[in-house]
């Protein structure tokens, strides 16, 4: 049976007062007590996202609808779409000012709002293809020469076609720089690539997410106080059952 994938609300990242997303490696250890060293290390067999949530305490209606969500995922059956609060974007963009830029003309939209200047467009694109299990990637779209467009320990999300896919395709950048003349830069990336890229292929920038199933089926219970105060929390991994 498919999975549905059902999105975290983005708003709903206000409400969280902890968030933990490790990109965790699975290795194997095996004793070597023959040369002194403890133990011998094979690995990683592989890497994923896991990430542990904890709501603020929370009233109806709003409680209602964080637990009707809950229930929508269905135990481990279905599939959640969720990011990093506190990574929604690269640090160029967290550190930096928007200005308010108009039209070509000096005319603004409608209700008066210019478009945000002076930071990285939402989505660039995979200027050269690259298969899977690669850890390096050449992306284009960049404002040109440019430093310091990303940053060690920003996120980015691979769209095949433009669209999030339905594999988890979150990776974490090991090393910042510059964009080159052309708006290009190279980029190591962990964890390797789940699947070939093709050029063209978007890469977001702006709420990057992985799909995750919760890790039991005994998530999701709300627990109430007085005054009808709901609190909860939630444990998932990461969707790797997804990857081809």
């Amino acid at each position: 049976m498919t999975a549905n994938i059902y999105d975290f609300p983005v708003e709903w990242y206000s409400l969280l007062t902890t968030q933990k997303m490790p990109l965790r490696s699975l290795n194997q250890a095996a004793a070597t007590t023959w040369n002194g060293a403890g133990q011998g290390i094979i690995g990683p067999h592989t890497q994923l996202w896991t990430t542990d949530i904890s709501f603020r305490p929370m009233y109806d209606p709003l409680q209602q609808d964080v637990d009707a969500w809950v229930s929508r995922l269905r135990g481990r059956a279905n599939v959640a779409r969720i990011g990093h609060a506190l990574r929604q974007r690269p640090w160029y963009d967290r550190a930096s000012k928007a200005t308010s830029a108009t039209f070509s003309d000096g005319t603004r939209f409608t209700d008066g709002s210019g478009f945000d200047s002076g930071l990285l467009p939402p989505e660039v694109y995979i200027a050269v293809a690259a298969a899977k299990g690669t850890r390096y990637l050449t992306l284009g779209g960049f404002p040109v020469s440019t430093a310091n467009v990303m940053r060690a320990g920003d996120l980015l999300q691979i769209k095949p076609n433009g669209v999030p896919g339905a594999i988890p395709h979150l990776y974490k950048v090991m090393y910042g720089g510059s964009s080159n003349a052309s708006g290009m830069i190279g980029l190591e990336i962990e964890p390797m690539l789940r699947t070939s890229i093709a050029v063209g292929d978007t890469v977001g920038l702006r709420n990057p997410t992985t799909l995750f199933r919760l890790v039991d089926d005994t998530q999701g219970d709300v627990e109430t106080s007085g005054g009808g105060i709901g609190s909860l929390g939630l444990s998932f991994v990461e969707a790797l059952d997804l990857v081809p």
